[in-house]
């Protein structure tokens, strides 16, 4: 019998090989979270030119779906005195000089790539992505005014220059969801990475919940879910997932060409763009087939 995952053993159900192998242990969520507040410690400590307001944990530490041997720290920094968007656009340079600066006399750390968004480091076993960001959020008394402020950009420059700042919606989008699920979502994350596939672990997020909200019970089985979720990707190509938690949804998928998966956060971001959909689909494929032999044999 076919195993779906590299160091399953025969006969293992999906979730307690994910208990055995993929949730991380508690003295690694202590030491994930303390290297993370070393990081945010430093980063408070900026102050010239512009001083940092807070920052975020984004990404799977914020969320509560880190993988047990697998250690991204993702944190957003929100600056003080930026009004707007374009002075987050006009300064970003200066910004990510300024956490460069602050990471290398603190902890002695060199980036390992930079871009015009982000700064990615490699920190003993940890990888760290910092993005500076404008505290969108809390300039406007809703999401929804948000939204409408970004209409006014064209839709490519919404999608990327708005991402970091509206990644507190994101972490509050998959934050509360029960850990029965995080589970599934990490078994996905693993399944994606064994298969050196180029889907988003935000896209694997969204749809896992989606699934979960739409199809499912409180409590559906790890089981169960997995292969909901699965048998979703297999059509990957005609995937139109998108949910109206922050917005309307329908107003921006109107005339959006499928396949898109949604970003909650920004309605402007598909979080498919880019990915080879075909690749997905037929490994989606070939997983649905090993799920359905496990189950002939039980």
């Amino acid at each position: 019998m076919e195993e779906v995952f590299e160091e399953q053993l025969p006969g293992e159900t999906l979730d307690h090989f994910a208990s055995r192998k993929v949730t991380p242990t508690r003295w690694e969520k202590n030491n994930f979270r303390s290297k993370t507040d070393d990081i945010v410690r430093c980063l408070q400590q900026i102050s010239h030119p512009y001083s940092v307001k807070k920052v975020i944990k984004s990404g799977s530490v914020g969320k509560g779906t880190t993988i047990r041997d697998i250690s991204d720290i993702d944190l957003i920094a929100f600056f003080n005195d930026l009004t707007c968007i374009e002075d987050l656009i006009d300064e970003r340079k200066v910004l990510l000089d300024s956490i460069q600066g602050a990471l290398r006399r603190s902890l002695g750390l060199i980036p390992k790539k930079r871009d015009k968004y982000i700064l990615s480091y490699m920190w003993d076993d940890f990888k760290v992505d910092i993005a500076p960001a404008f505290d969108v959020l809390s300039e406007y008394e809703s999401p929804f005014e948000v939204y409408q402020m970004m209409e006014e950009y064209p839709k490519k420059v919404a999608a990327l220059q708005f991402s970091a700042s509206l990644a507190p919606l994101q972490v509050s989008f998959v934050k509360p969801v029960p850990e029965q699920v995080k589970k599934v979502i990490r078994l996905l994350k693993v399944w994606k990475d064994e298969n050196d596939l180029g889907i988003r672990s935000y896209s694997i997020e969204i749809l896992t919940i989606y699934i979960w909200s739409k199809k499912c019970e409180d409590n559906p089985g790890t089981d169960h879910l997995f292969r909901e979720v699965m048998r979703q990707l297999a059509t990957c190509g005609t995937l139109c997932v998108a949910l109206d938690d922050n917005y309307k949804s329908s107003r921006y998928t109107r005339y959006m060409r499928q396949p898109y998966i949604l970003d909650p956060a920004n309605p402007y971001m598909n979080t498919l763009h880019g990915v080879s959909i075909g690749t997905v689909s037929e490994c989606a494929k070939r997983t649905l087939r090993s799920l359905n032999l496990r189950l002939q044999e039980w």
